[in-house]
C-alpha cells in the first residue's frame, strides 16, 4: 500500500468517487480531502492511497477505457483529478502476471486552470483498440461557463488550451460529455436559477493548431428558484419507447426541486453560431428568445428531500427511467419517470405526453448531513450499483433493483391475503393416482380415498392389556358405524360420527354393554383426517381435537402402487389429556384400491394409566369397502358484500385473519389465524442459481385451541418450537414431520412462554426449562423436561418450581443464567427481578432475591439475554443484555455470593447503556454466532430497523406501519446481516426477506457533522499487551463517539469506532479524560454535563454508562457550557471491591459565570454539587480555563473574549463556607476573543506556562509564578501576531525537547506545543524558558515545523508520545493522523538553493535521499524568529514564508554581538557619535515620562482596587513580592507600551522595508 509522507489515517468528508472495472472485478477511487484511496469493492481492502494535491482538496474523478498489455492483468487506466482550479493526471497500473491486484498509482504535474472547475471529461477512445494509449486528453468547464482543453501525450509536457465559452453567466454546476454524433455538449447550472445547453463540435479542437470552434447555444431554461446545483444529461434513450425523445436533462435546486427536461433536439439546432468568438468566449444573450426558455420542454418536476438537492444522475434501462438524487439531508433517493394519469397528461408538442416523476425508494445510510459524491455502475442485468460518499467520510455501496423487477438476488417482499393463501394450497395439493383402467381419477388423495372407506359398518374386536390392576383387561366385541352427516363446522369439510356399541369382557368374567362416541373429519385442504371428541351431554357436537393421522411420508410417493397392488398403509397420532399420554397407530391394509381391514392400537401412559389396546375392524362385503370417487370441489365465490377476508374454502365464507407469527428460521415461519388454523410459511429458491425467491404455504391443520389467542417459544440452541392454545394446552412443533404434538396442559389461558436449552446434557436427550406464565396470575411456573431425540415423548419433571412477583406486574421475557442459576425476568414496567434456582423447593413459592426497579424507565424489557467472559485467570465473569421500549440497550454486570445460611446475595452493575439512532422500541437483541455481532432490531415510527451495533449501521428497513401489530423476525447466523420479518397490515400477511445487508459499508466514516472536541486518554495495557488509547470525539451532530488507535497493531483504516453516545441533545463543546482512563466528562449547550464510566466488555469492546449529571444552572437552560477543567482530589480505594473517585470541575459558561462543582463517584452514591460560584462580568463570554500549581493552593485561569486572562483562586468544599468566588488578576494579552489555551507545569510546580490562540491569529505565551514566600503572582508574556493566517482554535502541548533535559541543572527548559487553526496549518513551536535564579527570567520562541492538513476549521488537537514518536491527531471537519519525531521533514541544498522533502518516493524519511520534488524558499539563516531577551514583555513577528520554516534555533539580533569589526571613515564615525548622543537624550526623556506615568497610572489604580479583598494570597490588579516590584513586575496592566525593535532588526525579521516594518508594529498596537 501506497502512503503519503507520514499520514496514518484520515477521515475527511468524502468529495469525489470513481468506480474502474478490472479483470479481478470493480475497484473505487475515493477523494477525501487531498488524498486519493484505492479499494477492492468486494474485499474493502484498501489497494493504494497517496496524496494528490498539496492543499486543495479533490471535488472530481474521472477515468478513461483500461488498456491493457499481452496479458488482460497487465492494465493501465487513466485518471483525471480535479478540486477547485486545480487538475493532475494520473496512471492506474497492475503490474502482476498473477490473478492477484498489485496496483499503483503514477501522477503527472499539477495544471492549475483560470478558474474553478466544475466537471471535465476524457476523450473516448477513436476506435476499439483496447492497447494501452500514448496519449490522453480532456475536456473541463469552468466558473465561468468555459471549456478547456488539457492535452496530454507521454514523454511530453502538459499543454492548457481555451476552447469555448458558453453564454456569460456564474455557475454553480455543469455536466459535459462527448455525444455519438461527433460534438461535445455542456449543460449548466447558474446562481441564478437558469440552465444553460450549449455545444460545438470536437473536429480537431484538441490541436493545437484549430481554430476555435463554432458554438451553439441550444436551451436556455429558467429552470429553477433558487441556485442550480446539480445538472445531468441522459444517455441516449432511443428505444425506451418515448417516442421522439433522445436526450433528457435533469436538474436539482436550491428550492429542492427535481425537474426533467427534454433536449432532444439540440442536434439539430443551429441558432447562435459563431465562428470566431469574442476573446472574453461571450456569445448573444438569448434570455428575449422565447424558444429557448420554453417552459413546455420541462417533462416532469417534483419536490423532494427536506433540504438542498445537491446532484442528480440517470438510472435508465430498457424499459424504465428512473433519476437518483442526492441531498443536503444525507438522503439519496430514487424518482421513476412515468406517464401522468390523463386528468394530468398535458400535451406538449410533438405528440409527447406530460410525465411525472414517482417516487420509488429513499436510501438513509449516512450521518449528519451531505452526500457530496456518487458513482455509478450499470450491471449486465440493467440493474445498477450505487456508491455514495458523504461528510461523515462514510461510503456505502448498494444495488438498486429496475421496478419492473423489484427484487434482488435472494430477496423478497410479497403480500398475502387469506384468500391468496388459500389458492396455493389448492394449487399445490398433490394429484391421485390412475385407476385399474389407466385414466385419470378425480382429484383425491390417499387420506380421502381411506377417509371415504370410512363410511358403513365395521365388525369390531379390541384387546385391552392393562399393566395396572386399578384398570381392567380384557376384550371388546361390537359394531362401530361411520355415518356421514352435515358440516358442523365450516373449516372441516367433510365428517362423519363414529359410534361404537358392544360388550366388553374382562379377564376376570365380568360382562358389560360399552359405547364410544368421535367425530372423524377430513379437511381437503390440508388433506388431513383428524379424530375428534364429541360433548358427553350432548354427543352430536364436536368438543375439542383428540388426535391427527399422520401417514407415512412414503406412501404419498407412490398412490397408485399403493391403491392397485396389496400393501399396508401406516398412519400415528398423539394426544396429551393432562398427564396422561395417548399414542394411537393406524395400519390399513389395502388390496385393489379397496380396504379391506384396519388396525387401531392404542398406547396409554400416565400416573394413574398404563394399558394397550389393539381393534380390528373389518366388513363381511369388499365391495362395499370400494373407496368412491369423490370430487374434491373447488371454492364458490360469494358476493363481495359477504366477503371480509376473501378466505374460502369448500365454499363457506370465513372470518379468518392472521393472528399470530412463531419463528422457525430465517427461512420459514409459522402463523396462526383467528379460527385456528396452524400454517407454515417457507422460502423456496426458484432458477438454477437461486435467483429468484418464492414463499409457499402449507396447512398444518386446524386447532381449537389455537383459535383467537397462541403464544410461541423457541429454544435457540435446540431450535426446539413451541405452541400455547388458549386453553393451557403447551404443543411441540416438529420440524422434520411437520406435525404438532401436545406435550403439557395447564389449568389457564397461557400470557407468557419461554423456552431455553441448557448446556449440561445427558445421554439421549437435550435438558429443557420452560417458563409459563398463566393470565391473570403473577406466578411463574418453571418446568425441567427431557425431549428423547427418537420420539414425541418428552419427560416432563411432575411438579413446576413457582416464582412469585407482584400482582400488577406483566412478564415480557425471561432468560435462566445457567452457572450461576439464576432466573432473570423482566416486566412491562421496565423492572428485573432475579430469582435463585439453586434451592428450589416444588412446596414453596421462590421470591426474588434482588429487583432492579428502574432497568429500563419505565416501559417494557423486552429481552433478556446471558454471555460470560473467560479471563486470562480462568475466572468467567458474568453478563447480562436488557433491551426495551424506552429505546435503550444496558449490559449488566451479575455476580452471585453465597452467604453462611446458604441463602445468595447478588450484586448487579450497569456497565454500559446505549441508545442506538433508530427507536424508542427496540423490540429484540441478539449476537450474530458468525462474528459476534451485537444485532438489535425494532421500530421507529412507521418503518422496522435491523441495527448492527457492533458496525454501528443499519442493515434492514422496512415501512411497515409502526409497532403496534403482529409480526415477527428471525436474523441469520452465518454473519450476512440478513433476516425475515413477517408482519400484517390491514389483515394481510406481509414477508420481507433478505439474505444480506441492505448495503454495504466500503469504509466506515465518523461524524456527520463538524467535530468540536477531543480529548485523548492515558495510554490502556490491552489484554494482548498491546499499548492502547481511546480518542473521544464529540461533534455537532450531538454524538460522542469512542474510537481506538493503535500505533504497534493498527486497524485497517486506523480509527476504529468502538462506542456511540448519543444522551447528548445539542452540540459538543469539551471532553476531558479522568487522569485513569477510566472516567469520561462530557460538555455540550444547554447547561448539559454528563460523566461517563467507560471499561472494557466483552464482544462490545467497551462499555459506556451515564454516571451522573450536573445540576442545571439556569430554568430555561440556555447557557452553553464553554470550557471546564478537571483536578483529581481524592480517587482512593475505600474497600477491596469499591472505588471512589472525587475531583473538582470548574466550569465556565456563555454568560461569564464561572462555577466549581464537586464530584464523587463510588459504589453508593454519585453526586455532582455546586461548590463556588462567580462572575468575570456580564459582557464578556469565559471561553476556556486550566488549572494552575501554587503553593498556596488550587488557582483556576480563564480565558474571555476581550483577550484576557483572570485568576481565580479554588477552595476546599466544606459544610458553611462562602460559596462566592472572584477573580484576583486580569493580564491582557490578545486583542479579543482567546479561542484555545494550553497550560503546563514548570519548575516543580512553582511556575505555568500557557500558550493561547486567539481569533486574532496570534500566539499568546505567558509565563505566571508563584514565589514559596510571597501570595502574588508574577507573569512575563509574549505575543507572535501572525502566527497564523487565521484564528487559531486549538493549541496543545507536546512535551519536553530531549536537549533539554541535560539542561534541567541550568534552570533553562524547551517545551514543543502544537497550533492550528482555520488556515488548514498545523505549527510546531519550541518555547524556551530561562528561569535561573542568578539572571532575569527571559523566554524565546522558533517554529520547528509547518505542515498543512486536510481538515477544514480545526477544532482541537491530542498529542500521544511514546518516545522519539510523536503521534498529532487533529479534528475539525474530519479527522486526521500523522506522525512526528521532532525532526525537519525538508532540507536544504546548498549547491542548488532549494529545498526538498525528506520522503522519497517510497514514503520513507530519508533526508539524505531527498524527494525529486522541490521548491524555492529562502535559506534557513533566514528563516528566524525574534527571542526576548530581557523579562519585559516582548511582541514577537514570524515572517510568512510560502515554504515550510526550518527547525532553526532563534538567533540573536547582531545588535548584541559582543565583537564588532568597523570600517567606517571619521566622518561616519562623527555621524554616528552625534547621533549616539542624540539617542541617548532621548533616552533619558523617555525615560522620565514612563517613570512619570507609571507613577499616574499607579495612583489610579490605587484608587479604584484599595478595597479589593485579599483571597487565597493574590491581591487584585497588584504584581511582584514587596520590594522588589520594579526589578521583577512585568506589564502590570494592559496600558503599558511593549518594548520595541530597532527598525533595522524588524525590516529583516518579516522581509520588508523600515516604513513597512513600522506599519506592521504599529498595527500589532503597543499594548494600549
Amino acid at each position: 500500500m501506497l502512503q503519503d509522507g507520514k499520514i496514518s489515517d484520515v477521515i475527511d468528508p468524502v468529495t469525489a468517487l470513481a468506480l474502474v472495472q478490472c479483470h479481478l472485478g470493480p475497484l473505487l477511487l475515493i477523494g477525501e480531502g487531498p488524498y486519493v484511496k484505492l479499494l477492492d469493492h468486494g474485499s474493502t481492502q484498501l489497494l493504494a492511497s497517496k496524496r494528490v494535491f498539496d492543499t486543495q482538496s479533490l471535488h472530481g474523478i474521472v477515468t478513461g477505457k483500461i488498456g491493457t498489455g499481452h496479458d488482460r492483468r497487465d492494465w493501465v487506466i487513466e485518471v483525471l483529478f480535479w478540486g477547485g482550479r486545480w487538475l493532475r493526471f494520473g496512471q492506474l497500473r497492475n503490474d502482476t502476471n498473477d490473478d492477484d491486484i498489485n496496483v499503483r498509482l503514477d501522477l503527472e504535474d499539477e495544471v492549475q486552470a483560470s478558474d474553478w472547475v466544475l466537471d471535465a471529461a476524457l476523450q473516448p477512445a477513436l476506435n476499439q483498440d483496447t492497447s494501452i494509449q500514448s496519449e490522453a486528453n480532456a475536456v473541463f468547464v469552468t466558473a465561468q461557463n468555459s471549456v478547456l482543453a488539457l492535452l496530454h501525450s507521454r514523454g511530453e509536457p502538459l499543454v492548457l488550451r481555451h476552447i469555448a465559452s458558453g453564454p456569460m453567466s456564474m455557475l454553480c454546476s455543469a455536466h459535459i460529455e462527448w455525444t455519438d454524433d461527433g460534438r461535445i455538449i455542456v449543460a449548466s447550472g447558474t446562481v441564478f436559477g437558469e440552465v444553460l445547453v450549449w455545444s460545438f463540435p470536437d473536429d480537431g479542437v484538441l490541436s493545437n493548431t484549430a481554430l476555435p470552434p463554432s458554438t451553439q447555444v441550444h436551451h436556455r431554461f429558467n429552470a429553477h428558484e433558487g441556485s442550480v446545483f446539480g445538472v445531468r444529461i441522459s444517455p441516449s434513450l432511443s428505444g425506451i419507447g418515448l417516442g421522439v425523445r433522445k436526450r433528457l436533462l435533469a436538474s436539482c435546486s436550491d428550492d429542492r426541486t427535481i425537474r426533467v427536461w427534454n433536449i432532444s433536439d439540440f442536434e439539430a439546432q443551429n441558432m447562435f453560431a459563431k465562428s470566431h468568438p469574442d476573446i472574453d468566449g461571450a456569445l448573444p444573450d438569448t434570455k428575449g428568445s422565447s424558444e429557448l426558455k420554453s417552459h413546455n420542454q420541462c417533462v416532469a418536476e417534483i419536490m423532494g428531500h427536506q433540504s438542498r438537492i445537491w446532484n442528480v444522475k440517470f438510472l435508465a434501462s430498457k424499459d424504465e427511467i428512473n433519476i437518483i438524487s442526492f441531498g443536503e439531508d444525507g438522503t439519496a433517493q430514487v424518482w421513476q419517470l412515468a406517464s401522468a394519469p390523463p386528468s394530468q397528461n398535458l400535451n406538449l408538442p410533438g405528440g409527447r405526453s406530460c410525465q411525472r416523476l414517482v417516487h420509488q425508494h429513499t436510501y438513509t445510510y449516512h450521518s449528519g448531513k451531505n452526500i457530496w459524491a456518487s458513482a455509478v455502475n450499470r450491471k449486465r442485468d440493467d440493474t445498477y450499483m450505487i456508491c455514495t460518499g458523504g461528510a461523515d467520510g462514510r461510503v456505502v455501496s448498494y444495488d438498486i433493483p429496475r421496478s419492473s423487477n423489484s427484487s434482488k438476488r435472494g430477496f423478497l417482499s410479497s403480500q398475502w391475503t387469506m384468500q391468496d393463501v388459500t389458492k396455493q394450497l389448492e394449487e399445490n395439493k398433490p394429484k391421485v393416482a390412475t385407476d385399474e383402467c389407466g385414466t385419470e381419477q378425480t382429484r383425491r388423495t390417499i387420506c380421502s380415498q381411506i377417509f371415504a372407506s370410512f363410511e358403513g359398518i365395521w365388525t369390531i374386536n379390541r384387546n385391552i392389556k392393562s399393566a395396572l390392576s386399578s384398570y381392567p383387561s380384557g376384550t371388546f366385541t361390537g359394531e362401530a358405524r361411520f355415518e356421514s352427516r352435515p358440516q358442523s363446522d365450516g373449516e372441516a369439510g367433510t365428517e362423519y360420527l363414529y359410534s361404537e356399541n358392544g360388550t366388553f369382557n374382562t379377564e376376570q368374567g365380568l360382562s358389560f354393554q360399552a359405547t364410544r362416541r368421535y367425530v372423524y373429519r377430513f379437511q381437503d385442504t390440508s388433506d388431513t383426517i383428524s379424530v375428534w371428541f364429541v360433548k358427553p351431554d350432548d354427543e352430536g357436537v364436536v368438543d375439542y381435537l383428540f388426535h391427527e393421522l399422520h401417514l407415512d411420508l412414503a406412501v404419498e410417493q407412490s398412490v397408485a402402487r399403493q391403491f392397485q397392488g396389496e400393501n399396508t398403509i401406516f398412519a400415528n397420532g398423539y394426544h396429551l389429556c393432562v398427564e396422561d399420554h395417548y399414542t394411537p397407530s393406524y395400519k390399513f391394509s389395502i388390496k385393489e384400491g379397496v380396504l379391506r381391514q384396519w388396525v387401531l392400537s392404542y398406547r396409554v401412559d400416565g400416573p394413574q394409566k398404563d394399558y394397550r389396546t389393539e381393534a380390528t375392524y373389518s366388513k363381511q362385503n369388499h365391495e362395499d369397502n370400494r373407496a368412491p370417487a369423490r370430487e374434491v370441489k373447488e371454492p364458490v365465490p360469494l358476493p363481495e358484500s359477504s366477503r371480509k377476508n376473501g378466505d374460502l374454502i369448500n365454499g363457506a365464507a370465513t372470518k379468518d385473519s392472521f393472528k399470530t407469527y412463531g419463528c422457525l428460521s430465517s427461512d420459514s415461519f409459522l402463523t396462526t389465524t383467528l379460527q385456528g388454523k396452524l400454517m407454515l410459511g417457507a422460502l423456496v429458491s426458484l432458477g438454477r442459481k437461486g435467483e429468484k425467491t418464492q414463499l409457499e404455504w402449507r396447512l398444518m391443520g386446524h386447532f381449537d385451541v389455537l383459535k383467537s389467542s397462541s403464544v410461541f417459544a423457541r429454544a435457540t440452541a435446540s431450535d426446539l418450537i413451541l405452541v400455547g392454545g388458549n386453553d393451557g394446552t403447551i404443543f411441540r412443533y416438529d420440524s422434520p414431520e411437520k406435525v404438532l404434538h401436545p406435550v403439557r396442559k395447564i389449568d389457564r389461558k397461557i400470557a407468557f412462554l419461554h423456552c431455553q436449552c441448557l448446556q449440561i446434557q445427558t445421554a439421549g436427550t437435550l435438558d429443557h426449562l420452560l417458563l409459563v406464565v398463566d393470565l391473570g396470575i403473577s406466578i411463574a411456573h418453571v418446568y425441567t423436561f427431557g425431549l428423547i431425540s427418537t420420539g414425541p415423548d418428552p419427560g416432563f419433571q411432575s411438579r413446576p418450581h413457582l416464582l412469585a412477583f407482584p400482582e400488577s406486574w406483566i412478564v415480557t421475557s425471561a432468560h435462566f443464567v445457567e452457572p450461576l442459576r439464576i432466573w432473570i425476568i423482566g416486566f412491562r414496567h421496565g423492572a428485573l427481578a432475579f430469582y435463585d434456582a439453586t434451592n428450589f423447593s416444588i412446596h414453596h413459592t421462590s421470591a426474588p432475591v434482588d429487583v432492579i426497579a428502574d432497568a429500563h424507565a419505565s416501559d417494557a424489557v423486552t429481552t433478556v439475554l446471558a454471555f460470560s467472559e473467560v479471563t486470562t485467570t480462568g475466572q468467567a465473569n458474568k453478563f447480562v443484555l436488557t433491551a426495551g421500549r424506552d429505546g435503550h440497550y444496558a449490559v449488566h454486570t451479575i455476580a452471585g455470593i453465597r452467604t453462611t445460611s446458604g441463602s445468595l446475595r447478588l450484586e448487579t452493575r450497569t456497565v454500559h447503556r446505549s441508545a442506538p439512532p433508530f427507536g424508542p422500541n427496540i423490540e429484540g437483541a441478539t449476537f450474530d454466532q458468525q462474528t459476534c455481532d451485537l444485532i438489535l432490531w425494532g421500530f421507529r415510527s412507521k418503518s422496522f430497523v435491523v441495527w448492527n451495533a457492533s458496525k454501528n449501521m443499519e442493515t434492514m428497513t422496512v415501512e411497515c406501519g409502526g409497532v403496534h401489530r403482529n409480526w415477527y423476525y428471525a436474523p441469520r447466523k452465518d454473519g450476512s446481516d440478513g433476516g425475515l420479518f413477517v408482519w400484517t397490515k390491514a389483515s394481510v400477511c406481509h414477508v420481507h426477506a433478505q439474505p444480506y445487508s441492505s448495503h454495504r459499508v466500503l469504509q466506515s466514516g465518523g461524524h456527520g457533522r463538524e467535530i468540536k472536541a477531543m480529548a485523548l486518554s492515558p495510554v490502556i495495557v490491552d489484554d494482548d499487551g498491546s499499548l492502547q488509547q481511546y480518542i473521544a470525539t464529540g461533534a455537532e451532530d450531538t454524538a460522542i463517539r469512542i474510537w481506538s488507535y493503535k500505533s504497534e497493531k493498527r486497524s485497517r483504516f486506523g480509527f476504529e469506532c468502538l462506542a456511540t453516545l448519543t444522551k447528548h441533545t445539542t452540540g459538543i463543546q469539551q471532553l476531558r479524560w479522568s487522569a485513569d482512563g477510566g472516567i469520561l466528562f462530557s460538555a455540550a449547550g444547554r447547561e448539559e454535563f454528563f460523566i461517563w464510566r467507560v471499561q472494557p466488555v466483552p464482544l462490545l469492546r467497551i462499555g459506556v454508562v451515564c454516571e451522573a449529571i450536573a445540576p442545571a444552572v439556569t430554568e430555561d437552560g440556555d447557557l452553553r457550557i464553554m470550557d471546564f477543567a478537571l483536578e483529581d482530589i481524592g480517587t482512593d480505594g475505600v474497600s477491596q471491591q469499591q472505588t471512589k473517585w472525587e475531583y473538582h470541575i470548574s466550569v465556565v459558561y456563555s454568560d461569564g459565570s464561572f462555577r466549581v462543582y464537586h464530584c464523587l463517584l463510588n459504589s453508593f452514591r454519585n453526586s455532582v454539587e455546586l461548590v463556588q460560584c462567580g462572575t468575570y462580568n456580564t459582557v464578556n463570554c469565559l471561553t476556556q480555563v486550566s488549572y494552575l500549581s501554587a503553593y498556596p493552593g488550587l488557582v483556576a485561569c480563564t480565558a474571555s473574549s476581550d483577550g484576557h486572562f483572570a485568576f481565580w483562586p479554588i477552595s476546599k468544599p466544606s459544610i458553611g463556607t462562602d460559596k462566592s468566588l472572584r477573580h484576583t488578576h486580569r493580564v491582557p494579552l490578545h486583542q479579543n476573543y482567546i479561542k484555545s489555551m494550553a497550560a503546563i507545569s514548570i519548575e516543580n510546580h512553582t511556575k505555568s506556562l500557557i500558550v493561547s490562540g486567539g481569533d486574532d491569529g496570534a500566539l499568546g505565551i505567558t509565563r505566571v509564578t508563584f514565589g514559596p514566600l510571597t501570595r502574588e503572582p508574577e507573569y512575563m508574556k509574549m505575543l507572535i501576531p501572525k502566527a497564523h493566517a487565521a484564528a487559531i482554535n486549538a493549541v496543545a502541548y507536546v512535551g519536553k525537547e530531549r536537549s533539554s533535559e541535560s539542561q534541567e541543572e541550568e534552570h533553562v527548559h524547551r517545551h514543543i506545543f502544537l497550533s492550528s487553526g482555520s488556515d488548514q496549518r498545523v505549527k510546531t513551536w519550541v518555547v524556551t524558558v530561562h528561569c535561573s535564579p542568578y539572571s532575569l527570567p527571559d523566554m524565546d520562541v522558533e517554529v520547528l515545523g509547518d505542515r498543512h492538513t486536510s481538515v477544514a476549521d480545526v477544532a482541537s488537537l491530542a498529542v500521544s508520545r511514546t518516545g522519539e514518536r510523536v503521534t498529532v491527531f487533529v479534528v475539525g471537519v474530519g479527522m486526521e493522523c500523522f506522525d512526528e519525531d521532532g525532526r525537519s521533514d525538508v532540507v536544504y541544498n546548498q549547491k542548488t538553493s532549494l529545498w526538498a522533502c525528506c520522503f522519497g518516493d517510497g514514503g520513507q524519511r530519508d533526508c539524505n535521499q531527498p524527494s525529486t520534488d522541490t521548491f524555492q524558499a529562502p535559506p534557513p539563516e533566514d528563516l528566524k524568529i525574534l527571542s526576548s531577551s530581557t523579562s519585559s514583555t516582548v511582541s514577537a513577528t514570524t515572517p510568512t514564508a510560502s515554504a515550510s520554516p526550518s527547525s532553526t534555533r532563534a538567533a540573536l539580533p547582531s545588535s548584541f554581538n559582543t565583537t564588532t569589526h568597523s570600517n567606517l571613515s571619521n566622518g561616519a564615525k562623527a555621524g554616528i557619535g552625534i547621533g549616539s548622543t542624540i539617542a541617548g537624550i532621548c533616552l533619558v526623556l523617555a525615560i522620565f515620562f514612563l517613570f512619570r506615568r507609571r507613577r499616574q497610572t499607579r495612583r489610579r489604580r490605587h484608587e479604584q482596587v484599595n478595597d479589593a479583598p485579599i483571597a487565597n494570597g493574590f491581591v487584585a490588579e497588584q504584581n511582584g513580592p514587596k520590594g522588589n516590584a520594579e526589578k521583577w513586575t512585568h506589564e502590570l496592566d494592559g496600558k503599558h507600551r511593549q518594548a520595541e525593535l530597532d527598525s533595522k532588526l524588524r525590516s529583516e525579521l518579516d522581509g520588508a522595508g523600515i516604513e513597512d516594518a513600522h506599519q506592521k508594529i504599529h498595527e500589532l498596537g503597543s499594548g494600549r
